[in-house]
């Protein structure tokens, strides 16, 4: 009979617990409000007359640094996702995480703790019996009215969050290792261009000289023409100082000492041809795979579940409670039913009065949903700038780079003009040092203009969220089998309508 009343308990606790109401918002996903006329015009920013726009799929934003067709690129960004620290610190997180959520679950479930012991008793040093003694206690709260729950609920969107959080970091590390690898490259060039320039002018130098000695010039063009050759002498460790620590920034980002890429790097190579990024056709709703909106969305989600978690101390807790003990003379007779007690029953407890502490919790909660919706809302319209930020930049840059080529051009024409004349002694000597001058800044414009170009390439898939696979955002499932509420909280797949573009990508495959 007794043993009947407390199976019933036990089995009436957990539908209770199961079946009861949760107290508290539900939370609903919030909708990006893109506008009609943003999604008509982005994929023409970048276009000219003539050109054809070309959607950019799912798969080349996830991985969009093969567009370059450099394979030491590619190498250099996957070895990064291996390596860097940053990304290690974001899966130490997710790990947090996921054990926090651990913790929080185990509060839905029973506890049990045992004890064992011996005691001496007496009224007296030499009058004293031994006993022995063993038993056991359980509680269990009923989840009555959610509290605990909405807890699992909050720690489930916050663990997703994290994974969200990585995906981000990935993103970040590809493009820092891109542009740190093309800023490499493009000082690299710088010094070729540079030193190509310097012996042109240690040339011109040299006629001037001789020029002086025929008494054709006077010391001036000598010492202008000197002046000339030191002026670019010293941008040459300038360029080699900055390409040494654009490396060691790469370096880093490999999770590497400084040193290690110096080899790999060694050989120079050209920037790619601008051709291959244009036109570019962008999809509004991919901005909608951002891991930062996926992850405001969660932490959104993660405050309304706080909500709820603080209004279920409004309302009592329901318990089990039960125990049993032994204690004997003798260990050996320690579990005999006459030595043993036992005891089970549900009690409750309420808090009448806490001075306003549970109405200003339940505030507090309500502020934080009112923060992380904001937060959402901000990086949407982020995203939605990032992106018109970098079509805009890159439209402009390649309309740059036009006026750029033409100038370099001219500038080399006018030079070889200008050295043929000076030598006939057409022009003077400062018409030849303004051409010289003109074309070595025209050439180092155009290696930058073209790296900036691609750093706005870069920036383009950043925003539009490219680095990042839907496998990504999932956990190790061996991790993870031991957490309950899969169905309930999300945790078997996304709940995030937006991870529909990311699944077709991958469906795609």
């Amino acid at each position: 009979m007794n043993k009947n009343f407390f199976g019933n308990l036990l089995i009436a606790g957990s539908a209770l617990a199961l079946c009861g109401c949760m107290v508290g918002p539900d939370f609903e996903k919030p909708e990006p409000k893109l506008g009609e006329k943003w999604n008509q015009e982005i994929s023409g920013k970048l276009l000219t007359d003539g050109e054809e726009s070309k959607k950019v799929s799912p798969e080349e934003i996830a991985h969009w640094w093969k567009i370059f067709g450099d394979e030491q690129l590619t190498s250099l960004i996957e070895r990064a996702f291996e390596n860097n620290l940053d990304l290690a610190a974001a899966t130490a997180t997710i790990t947090q995480a996921r054990a926090n959520l651990g913790i929080v679950q185990s509060g839905f479930f029973p506890t049990l703790d045992t004890s064992a012991g011996v005691t001496e008793k007496g009224r007296t040093m030499h009058d004293t019996a031994t006993s022995y003694g063993m038993g056991a206690t359980a509680g269990w709260e009923i989840d009555l009215f959610g509290g605990t729950r909405r807890s699992i609920e909050s720690a489930v969107a916050s663990y997703r969050a994290t994974l969200a959080d990585k995906c981000a970091t990935r993103i970040l590390v590809a493009a820092e290792v891109a542009n740190n690898y093309f800023s490499y490259r493009a000082l690299q060039q710088e010094l070729i261009i540079t030193k190509s320039n310097l012996e042109t002018q240690k040339k011109t130098y040299r006629i001037t000289l001789e020029r002086k000695a025929k008494g054709f010039v006077s010391q001036l063009d000598v010492v202008r023409a000197a002046a000339e050759v030191d002026s670019t002498s010293s941008q040459i460790p300038t360029l080699q100082k900055d390409l040494v620590q654009t490396r060691h920034a790469l370096e880093l980002l490999l999770g590497l000492q400084s040193g290690a890429l110096e080899k790999e790097l060694e050989e120079p190579k050209d920037l790619p041809e601008l051709e291959r990024f244009i036109p570019v056709g962008v999809p509004a709703n991919l901005l909608e795979r951002r891991p930062d909106i996926i992850s405001a969305e969660y932490n959104l989600h993660k405050a309304v579940a706080a909500v709820g978690n603080a209004e279920a101390d409004f309302y009592p807790k329901f318990f089990i409670n039960g125990s049993i003990s032994y204690e004997a003379p003798k260990i050996g007779n320690i579990v005999k039913s006459q030595y043993g007690t036992w005891s089970v029953g549900p009690s409750a407890t309420w808090n009448i009065f806490q001075a306003g502490k549970t109405v200003f919790n339940v505030e507090m909660q309500k502020g934080v949903v009112a923060q992380m919706g904001a937060n959402w809302k901000s990086a949407v319209l982020t995203a939605i700038k990032e992106v018109e930020d970098a079509l805009v930049a890159s439209a402009k840059e390649r309309e740059r780079i036009g006026y750029i080529n033409r100038l370099v051009e001219n500038n080399r024409k006018a030079f070889d003009l200008s050295s043929t004349l000076y030598s006939e002694g057409e022009i003077e000597f400062l018409d030849l040092l303004v051409s010289q001058r003109s074309m070595l800044q025209s050439e180092q414009n155009q290696i930058s203009s073209r790296q900036l170009f691609i750093s706005h390439i870069i920036s383009l898939y950043k925003s539009l969220g490219g680095g990042w696979t839907m496998e990504d955002l999932k956990d190790d499932p061996q991790k993870t089998e031991w957490l309950f509420f899969k169905d309930s909280f999300g945790m078997g797949e996304p709940e995030s309508e937006n991870l529909k573009v990311v699944e077709a990508s991958e469906a795609d495959k």
